[in-house]
């Protein structure tokens, strides 16, 4: 553009904000792309379980990613059998201080309709060839899965 901040009918002041707070918008967008940071005490925990699995298979997934806990809550509105959607998530080590009694957790979490089939297994699986499923497949997306219950935070 050509000529003086006047000219485009913009005041000095004002033109320099619009990219501060463009910048922030950009930042912000990029924190809450991975994640937001560690979750808090009041993060809700979402309980998993597989169809026409026992209910040994169950499994946890917290996030404080608002679009996650929405969607999560929107299937859990839906009676049992509506519940089409499942969790798509990074595996991490360790049970993420919320996933008891198994050796991994769901890091940034997605409710999904499809998947690639290579990430469909039931947590034992992954529990039983966990170095694999961490370093090679590195994503958990159990087609059978649901949501069952949201718990606390």
């Amino acid at each position: 553009m050509t000529g003086k901040a006047s000219d485009r009918g913009a005041t000095p002041t004002m033109r320099w904000r619009v990219p501060h707070r463009a910048a922030a918008l950009a930042l912000a967008s990029m924190v809450a792309a991975c994640g937001g940071g560690d979750t808090g005490p009041n993060t809700p925990t979402f309980v998993f379980r597989l169809r026409d699995h026992p209910v040994t298979q169950e499994f946890r997934v917290r996030s404080d990613q608002a679009a996650f806990i929405a969607q999560a809550r929107a299937q859990l509105a839906l009676p049992p059998a509506g519940r089409m959607q499942f969790v798509i998530g990074r595996l991490a080590a360790g049970d993420g201080g919320h996933n008891f009694g198994w050796g991994w957790h769901l890091d940034q979490p997605a409710m999904a309709e499809m998947a690639t089939e290579v990430c469909d297994a039931t947590p034992a699986m992954v529990e039983a060839e966990l170095g694999y499923w961490l370093n090679t497949v590195g994503t958990f997306c159990p087609w059978s899965a649901y949501v069952h219950a949201e718990e606390a935070g």
